[in-house]
């Protein structure tokens, strides 16, 4: 089957919609059938609800074929409840180039079972080079790792 990226906007946030990770659990049309509509064309329609409805129902798609951005970079007055909405506590940011930060207080469980406390953001590797895994050591610099 060949893979297909497509994405869908109403202004406010768009979709995108990746073919190739779908396992077609339903979820999407179980959950809000008036905006995801297989089998018609285009099968996401973004009229059929509001941007928060939508974007709830896109974050409990099981494979993340699903996912969403906002359309503008700036949180209106109008947005910053919509923006409360989605956050969920502690945040994880993938880095340009560089670790996986989680923010504090986390419990890491290692590989022999082990747990830590970590209180403040972590710096996780993610170019497999660090010689201090999980955590990063910045080797990400001299193996020349490109997100």
């Amino acid at each position: 089957m060949k893979s297909t990226k497509k994405e869908y906007s109403n202004g406010e946030v768009t979709v995108v919609y990746d073919s190739e990770l779908c396992i077609h659990s339903g979820e999407c049309f179980k959950g809000l059938p008036l905006v995801f509509q297989p089998g018609t064309r285009p099968w996401i329609k973004m009229k059929g609800s509001d941007t928060e409805s939508i974007i709830k129902q896109v974050q409990k798609c099981p494979s993340r074929a699903l996912s969403f951005y906002m359309n503008s970079p700036e949180t209106s007055e109008k947005d910053k409840g919509l923006v409360k909405a989605l956050e969920t506590g502690r945040n994880v940011e993938l880095m340009k180039n560089g670790p996986l930060m989680v923010e504090g207080p986390i419990t890491l469980i290692r590989s022999d079972g082990k747990r830590e406390a970590l209180e403040k953001a972590s710096y996780f590797c993610r170019c497999g080079a660090s010689k201090n895994k999980p955590f990063c050591d910045g080797s990400h610099r001299d193996v020349g790792f490109k997100e």
